[in-house]
């Protein structure tokens, strides 16, 4: 089985000889070389790739799309690469051509792509190229689809559509190592394995976001045990969160701050029922479900940037599922939790990038055929298509 419809479609025009519709679809997909861990850090996206060395002597660009990249090495890292490669990454007089998934059904071999970047340019403007915020449900054929760790998967997928990579995927990549180790760096501040399970530990344990959210949902939660409708009524909402915030010894900065909170999550709400993330009458039952889902994505980030390895990603991974699924009965439920959790945090009522970012993922995740939230009951356990 091929991984993934790319390499699917890369065999079947080798199958019929049509390499420009090859050369096509490859030039649509993600593609990546090898560097090794240490020059990459050295030298960033300019790192000299691995080449690979024919009998003749002569060496070539191994490239590797997505679902064909190799088994995780201590030395050696993924890198994308864009096609055709720009002159400046041809290292090397006797380097001409390119080698594509080696020793793979969709292995392809251009000896002289060195001299017919013309071409294959002609070809890149004849596909449509994903924009940065095409948003895409990815499933790697050969990767997770069910049981535990492809449910806990599937609660970090509204970040996986979004980034356009493999939903059911605990690989050695995310995006590739260069942006793994950035995105860390760059809105985590994290830069090595103890600040890395820090924050996974916090966003497991829900320390990530602000409490005041959980709280107020907390409170609702509370009156909605009450009977029918309680839930409802944000008049209520708020004496009985004032009540129990003067009971704690709360001042009345802290009293203000969940009021106004309580009036934005019912606002939020009005508008998810207006966008189908919530039935006529549905509520929000936890904001959880935001950290619980970026622990997955945390968790694959570090596996990227080598912060970790594949045993602990993975019971992260599985561990957040199993805390998603403590906090709510369906995907339905739990996503629209994750997306208030993150709008709560930074949207600021402008329903822009962050609420549509998340919104675009539930609506394909919740549709289409092949989502795993189709095809993987949220409780696991119940009945369900599995």
């Amino acid at each position: 089985m091929p991984p993934t419809a790319v390499e699917h479609a890369l065999t079947e025009a080798k199958w019929r000889g049509d390499w420009d519709g090859y050369i096509r679809v490859l030039l649509q997909a993600d593609t990546f070389v090898y560097v090794f861990k240490e020059r990459a850090h050295a030298k960033g996206r300019a790192a000299p790739w691995l080449p690979f060395r024919t009998s003749d002597g002569r060496e070539h660009i191994a490239v590797h799309t997505r679902g064909e990249l190799l088994a995780r090495r201590p030395d050696l890292v993924a890198q994308q690469i864009s096609l055709p490669v720009p002159p400046y990454e041809w290292w090397g007089e006797e380097t001409a051509g390119l080698l594509i998934n080696p020793g793979t059904p969709s292995e392809a071999y251009f000896p002289d792509a060195r001299n017919t970047r013309r071409h294959w340019k002609a070809l890149k403007k004849q596909v449509p190229q994903r924009g940065h915020d095409d948003d895409a449900l990815i499933t790697k054929n050969t990767g997770s689809l069910h049981g535990p760790l492809a449910h806990g998967l599937a609660c970090g997928s509204h970040l996986a559509v979004h980034n356009q990579v493999f939903w059911n995927d605990l690989g050695d990549v995310y995006n590739d190592y260069h942006q793994d180790v950035e995105s860390l760096r760059e809105s985590w501040g994290v830069t090595d394995r103890a600040n890395w399970l820090q924050q996974l530990t916090h966003l497991l344990n829900g320390q990530n976001s602000p409490p005041q959210p959980e709280f107020a949902l907390m409170v609702r939660r509370a009156i909605a045990r009450s009977g029918p409708g309680a839930h409802s009524d944000p008049q209520l909402w708020r004496q009985v969160a004032t009540d129990r915030l003067r009971e704690r010894g709360a001042g009345q900065e802290d009293i203000a701050e969940v009021q106004s909170l309580i009036g934005q999550i019912v606002r939020y709400e009005a508008r998810f029922r207006a966008d189908g993330l919530l039935p006529p009458d549905g509520y929000v039952t936890s904001a959880l479900g935001y950290d619980y889902g970026r622990a997955v994505n945390f968790a694959r980030w570090g596996l990227g940037a080598r912060f970790t390895e594949e045993p602990e990603a993975a019971q992260a991974v599985t561990t957040a599922g199993e805390l998603c699924r403590e906090r709510y009965t369906s995907w339905e439920e739990f996503s629209a939790g994750y997306i208030l959790g993150r709008v709560l945090r930074f949207d600021e009522e402008a329903f822009g990038h962050a609420y549509g970012s998340a919104l675009s993922p539930h609506r394909i995740l919740t549709t289409d055929p092949g989502s795993p939230w189709r095809n993987i009951t949220f409780g696991l356990h119940a009945p369900g298509t599995l």
